[in-house]
């Protein structure tokens, strides 16, 4: 063992960076690459080693400027004194509120932070990261085309399209794939020129355009997080109404609506902006769970007694593995990661330090040039708590094992801002099931995402066979700006609210973390079916009489199909094979209580056209002498009421104006309403008294009565 690496693990140990049981054996565990003394709490570790390498090897680029060169973001809140940024050889590429991106010679790194205290941080930009899996094929089996038919066409509606780039523009506007008329404002943050790199934002846009054609498009290309918050700034301004983003990205928060890039988001929704965002395409290209380490090795286990995730890369090309942990902004809990080949050999680690001023986050690109199979591992480093969940991402979007579907969603779709989108293949859109890739929900927070399901494996011009939830986004951002047309008043609420309450169920029974609301659907009105039971509350052997009413929208043409199913008996269907215009639909029919049925709450299903009824969803049904009674006692001081066959009761008085004195709820049988006390003395006069009897929260009887207090 060298001098030097005894040295840099006494550091280590003396500094506390490693941590753990005694029996632990230090030499086994692979050292950080960089030494404790050469690290600083404001640089990202990684970005530290960069600059390290750049110094020991110094070269120059074709154009006469240093490729040791460091592209960097800065963080800060304050104004930066631009000639002691000129000193250091920065060069500012672009600013935003919060941000900067930013060029510097690799030797000025850590002087940069020394002499600028008003600089939060400095580390990479983020890796911002298409949503896609490479005529759109959307607008019959989503209703569009239903409100192109009636002149809504998405006119007057604003939308921007934020992507990673718009190659092939001007072709598609050549060969009318996209009007170029309709496009109002094409904007490059990047500096690389819009048409520079990927064509994924052009395929983007043909589909908003074929959904929405008069829609007037705003065409913006961001590079990171700095682009974006100007970008975005610029549709505020523009009065821009909708925004599709087919973007993800990860290490930007722990996946609970924080963060800088979630943040971005929500403040175009306080600004009245509908933000659709492609939700990911990850569900089995993730894992999260809590730290596990049963024989005390530092190493994490994926599942009990499994200490590698396995890549299946089954082509040449990138591995992007990206790792963090529920402990941001900062953090103190230090983990690194590791990728091996198939061969055992470490290829790749991100063994940033964590000392409680870094972000929680490690990161690995590496380039796969022979297929098989990879494995990561997590090293906890250093770990005061038992509770921490970690989260690891493959953008690359290889399969790993094991995965977990719930939680894929990527940022921003979890932010609270944002309206995220799956996945449904328009060949399998009537029914499903979802795409495999799909990201799922819910948030790390709890909250249910996605919100709605769009197709893909759509054709359009540009990406001629386009498919993950990149492509399902802008068919529901085109939706959303055909309602807009026909509602132009709407707020962002309202419109996302019309989207999710018109959406045909899918899976689960209401929202899930699946399809959210479910496959969306477009009308010029809204189907309504309701029920209605008569008794709603009855004993065993009784008859009930249930007519349920079905209303067609105007422009919706067919037929209605009514599914039943009763909580007894068989499940029950009627077909109506042409209804026209805001015609009703009447179906009746009755069904008798089981004598033998158990007292309870019983609930009906059912649906026409998909479409949830609403109304009488539930009875109750008493035992046959469960019949609630009560008895009335005047005293000089109170009134008693004792109930039988109670479930729950609930008192209230009155007086003549109606103003309530007295409330008490009780389940045991007593209710009693004390008017004298050695305090106050209750007038005499006349009162009201009601007493309800409670079921599972529902009021399901009702008494009234008169009080004549005289003393």
């Amino acid at each position: 063992m060298s001098k030097r690496y005894c040295y840099a693990l006494l550091a280590l140990l003396l500094l506390g960076f490693i941590s753990g049981p005694a029996h632990s054996r230090e030499d086994a565990l692979p050292p950080k690459p960089l030494a404790p003394h050469e690290h600083h709490s404001k640089i990202e570790s990684s970005l530290l080693l960069q600059a390290r390498a750049f110094t020991l090897t110094p070269t120059l680029s074709l154009a006469g400027r240093g490729s040791s060169d460091l592209s960097v973001i800065i963080e800060t809140d304050r104004a930066l004194d631009n000639t002691q940024l000129e000193v250091l050889g920065v060069q500012i590429e672009a600013r935003s509120r919060r941000l900067l991106r930013a060029r510097l010679p690799a030797q000025n790194l850590r002087a940069l932070v020394e002499r600028i205290p008003e600089i939060a941080y400095i580390r990479k930009s983020l890796k911002l990261h298409t949503l896609d899996v490479r005529r759109t094929e959307g607008l019959i089996p989503t209703g569009a085309l239903l409100l192109q038919s009636a002149g809504y066409r998405g006119q007057n509606v604003k939308v921007a399209i934020i992507d990673l780039g718009f190659a092939g523009l001007t072709r598609a506007k050549r060969v009318g794939a996209i009007n170029p008329k309709i496009i109002v404002d094409e904007e490059d943050y990047s500096g690389e020129g819009l048409e520079a790199g990927t064509s994924h934002g052009t395929g983007v846009a043909e589909i908003v355009h074929a959904m929405a054609p008069q829609a007037w498009l705003y065409l913006k290309k961001i590079s990171d997080e700095v682009d974006l918050e100007n970008a975005v700034d610029d549709a505020i301004a523009q009065g821009v109404q909708i925004i599709n983003h087919s973007v993800g990205v990860a290490n930007a928060n722990f996946n609970d609506g924080t963060g800088i890039v979630a943040e971005i988001v929500d403040r175009a929704r306080a600004h009245g902006i509908l933000w659709v965002n492609a939700a990911g395409n990850h569900a089995q290209s993730h894992w999260m769970g809590r730290f596990q380490d049963r024989n005390y090795n530092r190493w994490l286990e994926f599942a009990p007694g499994r200490e590698d995730l396995y890549i299946r890369a089954d082509f040449p090309g990138a591995i992007e593995l990206f790792l963090t942990w529920d402990d941001w902004p900062r953090s103190g809990e230090d983990f690194d990661l590791f990728l091996y080949d198939a061969q055992g050999r470490l290829v790749a680690s991100s063994q940033n330090y964590q000392t409680g001023y870094e972000s929680p986050t490690e990161e690995i690109q590496y380039v796969a040039w022979t297929p098989g199979i990879y494995r990561a591992r997590i090293l906890a480093r250093r770990v005061s708590r038992g509770d921490i969940r970690l989260k690891l991402f493959d953008l690359s979007q290889h399969s790993i094992e094991p995965h977990t579907l719930e939680g894929s969603i990527l940022t921003p779709a979890d932010a609270r801002g944002a309206l995220a989108v799956g996945a449904i293949s328009a060949r399998l859109w009537k029914s499903g099931p979802q795409q495999s890739y799909s990201s799922q929900g819910p948030t790390s927070d709890g909250r249910i995402k996605p919100d709605l399901a769009g197709p893909d494996a759509v054709s359009n011009y540009t990406l001629s066979y386009f498919t993950g939830t990149s492509a399902a986004a802008p068919h529901v951002a085109g939706a959303a700006a055909l309602l807009l047309s026909q509602n132009p008043h709407w707020t962002a609420d309202a419109l996302q609210n019309a989207l999710e309450s018109q959406a045909i169920d899918m899976g689960a029974p209401s929202k899930d973390t699946i399809y959210g609301a479910g496959r969306l659907d477009l009308a010029l009105g809204k189907l309504q079916a309701q029920r209605k039971i008569v008794p709603q509350i009855a004993r065993p052997g009784d008859t009930l009489t249930v007519t349920v009413e079905a209303q067609m929208p105007a422009g919706f043409y067919g037929g209605l199909v009514l599914r039943e199913r009763p909580p007894w008996g068989e499940a029950l269907s009627q077909t109506w094979p042409i209804v026209s215009v805001h015609e009703t639909e009447r179906f009746v029919y009755q069904i008798q209580v089981p004598k033998d049925l158990a007292p309870g709450v019983y609930r009906w299903r059912g649906s026409v056209n998909e479409s949830a009824i609403t109304g009488d969803e539930s009875i109750l049904i008493e035992a046959q002498d469960s019949k609630p009674s009560w008895q009335m006692t005047i005293r000089s001081d109170h009134v008693r009421f004792i109930v039988t066959n109670l479930r729950t009761a609930r008192l209230k008085i009155f007086d003549l104006r109606g103003l309530l004195l007295f409330e008490e709820t009780s389940s045991t049988g007593m209710l009693e309403w004390r008017f004298a006390t050695a305090l106050r003395r209750r007038a005499n006069g006349v009162y009201l008294y009601l007493i309800e009897i409670v079921s599972e929260g529902r009021v399901i009887r009702t008494h009234w009565g008169k009080l004549v207090i005289l003393r």
